[in-house]
């Protein structure tokens, strides 16, 4: 099952506007829409925004493994781990969260994700 192909810029204006919490509300979405595609039971997306309420940058970093795990099974061209960077742009002006969305959006991409409702 597939994710909702969103916009990045609005995640992120949207995550800025909120103080974060838009954010958290978007790593819980991203874990329940890896978990679903992966059909893996131990990502928990409410242990993962728990997670993100304390650290973000660690949040993002933690599903980027499975980011990545998704990107390959999809066969997005050249997909690389990218859990540190991705860490570290959320750290500057919540930037990770507008680079994760755009990475995730290459695997709803790659086979007809859902188009995004808001």
């Amino acid at each position: 099952m597939k994710g909702e192909v969103r916009s990045s810029t609005t995640v992120w204006i949207i995550t800025l506007l909120t103080c974060g919490l838009y954010g958290l509300y978007m790593v819980y979405l991203w874990a329940n829409e890896l978990k679903n595609y992966l059909g893996k039971e131990d990502i928990n997306p409410v242990v993962e925004a728990i997670i993100a309420y304390f650290c973000a940058p660690f949040a993002i970093y933690r599903l980027a493994g499975h980011l990545h795990e998704a990107q390959t099974r999809a066969g997005c061209a050249g997909p690389e781990p990218q859990g540190t960077k991705l860490a570290i742009m959320s750290l500057i002006c919540s930037l990770g969260f507008k680079m994760f969305q755009d990475e995730i959006n290459k695997v709803w991409e790659s086979g007809g994700g859902a188009p995004a409702t808001f």
